[in-house]
């Protein structure tokens, strides 16, 4: 595409020479030869800080909101109104069916489960890529087998109040599946109730909507999946001690014996899930790519490392009280019996953060796990909370990763160590050079 023709879409000024590109990047770090720089603005700094970067990368301009020296740019009022304005334009030009995943937590493998089984071509966004920015990124940068695609499959993640306008103002969802609605994001949505109500917006807008039949919140008009009573439900059956969850689908009376590679419960789910939507649609059990399931796995969720002479549970990608709570069920029932749990804070949960952290103390006691590690500001609430209730595990707590780091070192009886917190606390400092963990 020629920079001017994307000034014309987004409503910007070309200044300088006019050239072509062929990838978007608004990380400096995943800039190609052939890419536009789009230099957002940041909580910390500016992306306009990182533009010399990029073009030592290979970026041939940029996008800003500012003027730019050293390269031609599309000077624009917004950079991120204007990625949305390009979102408008690629979705314009779909004729597929567009498939929205939401919720508080399981989103990723619920997304990655409709696409590693889906019986026809699919476009999703990569990885735990789940906001509208890297969405419309991964599109443009993907757009010629995104447009020969019947459906494209979107994880998105809400994080404030304006997300869902900002979503609906790009994408005509076909169809939407919801995973665990929760507690998310609480310092932005400022409660659960809103949190759900954001994502229902979204949903609720869509021809075919999907819901979790086992949870708090009702989605109206929703075909339910995952509970016993409904049409379609995973029957979790054990766990193998090489990290893969046995059981079956039971799905309209018949029933499919099936090995995720993965631990999980609610998660699970996410079989029965992709599988009715696909039904639906008017496959047939047999048409749909069972094998894919051994294919999906993502980095920082569910991953099952061997470290010296024990294993890590690693679900440190991020972390709210609804991922928090499956992910401890989880290790309480894993077949290890010593356990221990490295935990740091659950990030943006505003006002709410006390409560949800004193709630953290009863879950962690209920693990039985006889080895706690605690690392953050929040999880110090946690902390004297499991000295009030008398429990028996040992506890340590660390302001931070790097301190945890010097100090941290795993009892010699301890067959597995579970690792949760928010992307924020950076677990996966403690195993780096130490561990076959990619970081």
């Amino acid at each position: 595409m020629l920079a001017s023709a994307l000034a014309k879409i987004v409503g910007g000024q070309l200044v300088g020479e006019d050239f072509s590109f062929e990838r978007l990047c608004f990380n400096s770090n995943d800039c190609l030869e052939g890419s536009i720089f789009v230099a957002l603005p940041g909580a910390k700094t500016h992306g306009i800080r990182f533009v010399e970067k990029a073009v030592e990368r290979g970026a041939k301009g940029v996008l800003a909101d500012r003027p730019v020296e050293g390269a031609s740019y599309i000077l624009v009022e917004s950079a991120s109104q204007a990625i949305i304005r390009l979102g408008h334009w690629l979705a314009q030009q779909y004729t597929g069916k567009v498939v929205v995943v939401l919720g508080a937590s399981g989103k990723t493998t619920l997304k990655e489960v409709l696409r590693a089984i889906a019986p026809t071509s699919v476009w999703s966004s990569r990885g735990n890529r789940n906001t509208l920015i890297s969405i419309i990124t991964d599109l443009f940068n993907d757009f010629d087998r995104a447009l020969r695609s019947p459906y494209w499959i979107i994880e998105f993640g809400i994080h404030e109040r304006t997300d869902a306008d900002d979503f609906l103002s790009v994408f005509s969802p076909y169809a939407a599946v919801f995973a665990s609605l929760g507690a998310e994001h609480l310092e932005y949505l400022g409660s659960v109730e809103e949190a759900v109500s954001t994502n229902l917006k979204i949903g609720l807008v869509a021809q075919r909507k999907y819901a979790l039949g086992q949870q708090d919140y009702v989605v109206e008009g929703a075909t339910l999946y995952g509970s016993p009573d409904c049409s379609t439900y995973f029957k979790h059956g054990s766990f193998t001690s090489h990290g893969s969850t046995i059981g079956t689908l039971f799905v309209d009376g018949l029933e499919v014996d099936i090995t995720l590679p993965f631990w999980g419960k609610r998660s699970t789910q996410a079989v029965a899930g992709a599988a009715r939507f696909w039904l639906d649609e008017g496959f047939s059990l047999s048409e749909l790519n069972w094998e894919g399931l051994q294919e999906v796995s993502v980095w920082g969720r569910q991953q099952l490392i061997r470290w010296n002479d024990f294993w890590i549970f690693f679900d440190a990608y991020n972390a709210n009280p609804e991922s928090m709570k499956e992910f401890l069920e989880v290790v309480k029932d894993v077949p290890y019996m010593h356990k221990g749990l490295v935990v740091g804070d659950m990030l943006e949960l505003g006002d709410s953060s006390r409560y949800w952290h004193m709630e953290l103390a009863h879950w962690l006691l209920d693990t039985g796990a006889s080895y706690v590690v605690l690392i953050g500001h929040e999880v110090k609430v946690t902390l004297n909370e499991i000295r009030r209730l008398g429990g028996t595990a040992y506890v340590e707590w660390y302001r931070d990763t790097d301190t945890a780091k010097k100090f941290f070192e795993v009892p010699a009886y301890v067959e597995l160590v579970g690792f949760k917190a928010s992307r924020g606390v950076a677990l996966e400092k403690l195993l780096e050079n130490e561990c076959s963990l990619e970081v």
